[in-house]
């Protein structure tokens, strides 16, 4: 290198090195002579900045999850209900209406009573009769609904559709069911991250990995577990599942206050 290129090299990293010194000299100036005119302003305009800032990172790196239970209420969702109260985390229960009965309507009011959500799993969860058409989805929609409103006394205002939404099952009744549901105050729900729970007989272990494959990928991450009869497996590990997002900072929620609702494409 010539040293005509090195002197000019030099001399423009000079002037930026005084044009950065007068900058911070200006800076001072300015806020040395606003704090004498004014030292509460000042204070009070620094608060303000450091709190918008601080809110703005809290926005950015805030994490959410929103555990799910599918095909309860069972024998099962007691233990679910214990172990998020021990936890004190909130969750969304996705209820199979043939399922409320003498014996499993406490759980129901327990899920409402301490603060969990609701949701309509229809009723039968017999997958090739009820989405044959738009008439019999519906009308298994309807006797999940009156099931829990019988129980709860009130209409939910979320719902999943069994297998998803993304299936060969609702796609030819989807341009129907879809905005029948919506006019009616219901939004449904998939999910981001998967237990697996519910595909063969999984131990807890299993479950844990599964969960823990794609855990984090996401800022809200929707989790499908199941609390049916047959998920003893899912109770003894959720408290881990827990565990693990708390580790990472996440926060727990009920899926009613998600903005923007997990769902998957469809053609």
């Amino acid at each position: 290198m010539s040293k005509r290129v090195i002197s000019a090299v030099v001399c423009l990293l000079v002037l930026f090195l005084v044009e950065l010194l007068e900058q911070h000299n200006i800076r001072k100036l300015s806020y040395s002579y606003w704090n004498r005119k004014n030292e509460d302003s000042v204070d009070a305009l620094e608060e303000q900045s450091l709190e918008t800032v601080s809110k703005a990172v809290l926005e950015e790196n805030s994490r959410k999850v929103y555990l799910s239970f599918d095909d309860g209420p069972s024998k099962n969702t007691e233990k679910v209900l214990d172990i998020l109260k021990e936890e004190q985390v909130s969750a969304t229960f996705f209820l199979i209406g043939n399922q409320i009965n003498e014996n499993t309507k406490e759980l129901v009011l327990r899920e409402k009573e301490e603060g969990h959500l609701i949701g309509v799993h229809t009723y039968s969860h017999e997958g090739k009769e009820i989405y044959a058409s738009y008439e019999t989805y519906m009308e298994d929609f309807n006797q999940a609904e009156k099931a829990i409103m019988d129980v709860t006394g009130e209409q939910p205002t979320v719902c999943r559709f069994p297998f998803g939404s993304a299936t060969d099952y609702l796609a030819k009744i989807a341009s129907r069911v879809i905005p029948e549901l919506e006019a009616r105050g219901y939004t449904y729900f998939d999910w981001n991250v998967s237990g697996e729970d519910s595909i063969g007989h999984p131990c807890g272990s299993q479950i844990f990995e599964n969960v823990k494959r794609d855990f984090d990928k996401y800022k809200e991450s929707v989790v499908l577990l199941h609390d049916s009869p047959g998920n003893q497996c899912t109770t003894e590990i959720l408290k881990s599942i827990i565990k693990m997002y708390k580790e990472k900072g996440y926060t727990f929620d009920t899926l009613d206050h998600m903005e923007n609702p997990c769902q998957y494409a469809r053609d």
